[in-house]
């Protein structure tokens, strides 16, 4: 494939900005129903601290783009600020000026490394033939609570109904008291979570905690979800953290395990940390509790709740010269736009920003 290096006279790559960012909404609703609330574009377009994007412009109408969230990673020589994409998109009407070659392209061409979960079968291919290395696997893993997530998933109604008689009692977590291990239900970070993170030694790459952007997906509107911090401690000293989020998918609720962690002393209290944290969502009334990562604790953590395999996803990166570090790496449910993906679609949104399901 013969891909086009330099800009034409019809096309260029430009960073998002006020000038342009109403053509690029006008682009993203074209590409899906997604909420059109002023509240929710400007939180979402607007507001990000940590979000920037590139987008291609053919005269003033946008054609493609690539989000990304700015994020500080965790390697052997210390913190790295990289990029993590996102909503990777273009107009099929330029797919011979490749205006989504040319984004990513250019977002190559800087220091910056990169690391993506790869959404789609097709970007990854596109990633790969781009030279991005494979460097994990990200596992999803689900646990059905309610015979509605059946159902979204194709099983027949006397299945469903069979799942709701037995499903809830047999399945939902419970809060099970471990001595000495208390979980506190939290609004954000406590101050130490970041300076915790960098004691860490177990994993070659591993996001750093983010408080400003965690405070941002806390001002998101109704639509996007309801966001909790849980804490981990042992004799009153931190030890690991999480994060989880509440939202509605369609017809069905979801809780989902964003982030988890426990200090490398402490890493057989993960166990523990994803029950308290799975008990919580759950009583938010879901009907299924999800989590992404490529940790084996949390893995290991999650099996033994009766979470279940329900997808795979490549992560690819883009680091420079010397390539990504060398070990384990950490992906979690909170890189790039996993966070606050999916949303409802516009008419829900409206209905969600109501009041009428605020979690």
């Amino acid at each position: 494939m013969t891909l086009p290096d330099a800009p034409t006279q019809h096309l260029q790559v430009v960073p998002l900005d006020d000038a342009n960012r109403a053509a690029t909404v006008d682009f993203l609703r074209g590409n899906d129903d997604r909420p059109r609330g002023r509240a929710f574009e400007r939180w979402r377009y607007s507001d990000g601290p940590s979000m920037e994007a590139l987008i291609a412009l053919a005269g003033d109408r946008c054609v493609a783009t690539m989000f990304s969230m700015r994020r500080r990673w965790l390697t052997p020589g210390g913190p790295v600020e990289a990029l993590e994409p996102f909503e990777w998109h273009a107009s099929e009407a330029w797919r011979a000026q490749a205006p989504g070659f040319r984004i990513v392209r250019q977002r190559m061409r800087e220091p910056r490394p990169m690391i993506a979960v790869a959404g789609t079968d097709q970007a990854a291919d596109l990633l790969r033939k781009l030279k991005w290395a494979e460097v994990t696997s990200a596992y999803k893993y689900a646990l059905p609570l309610s015979g509605r997530w059946l159902a979204m998933r194709g099983r027949g109604p006397a299945v469903c109904a069979a799942f709701d008689r037995v499903g809830p009692f047999v399945f939902a977590p419970r809060r099970v008291r471990e001595a000495g291990l208390e979980v506190e239900v939290a609004g954000a970070y406590a101050e130490e979570v970041p300076a915790l993170a960098r004691t860490q030694r177990r994993f070659a790459l591993m996001r750093e905690p983010d408080p400003v952007t965690w405070a941002w997906l806390q001002r998101a509107p109704a639509s996007v979800g309801h966001y909790v911090a849980f804490h981990a401690r042992r004799g009153g000293r931190l030890i690991g953290w999480g994060t989880g989020r509440v939202f509605q998918n369609g017809a069905v609720r979801v809780g989902e395990l964003l982030e988890v962690f426990c200090v490398d002393a402490h890493r057989d209290a993960t166990a523990g940390l994803v029950r308290e944290m799975s008990a919580v969502l759950a009583g938010f009334g879901v009907d299924a509790l999800v989590a992404t990562t490529t940790c084996p604790d949390m893995t290991t953590a999650l099996r033994a709740l009766r979470f279940r395999p329900d997808d795979i996803r490549p992560v690819l990166a883009w680091w420079g010269p010397g390539g990504v570090p060398a070990g384990p790496i950490l992906v979690d449910g909170a890189i790039g736009d996993h966070a606050f993906y999916p949303v409802p679609p516009a008419a829900a949104a409206a209905w969600l920003e109501g009041g009428a399901a605020t979690p």
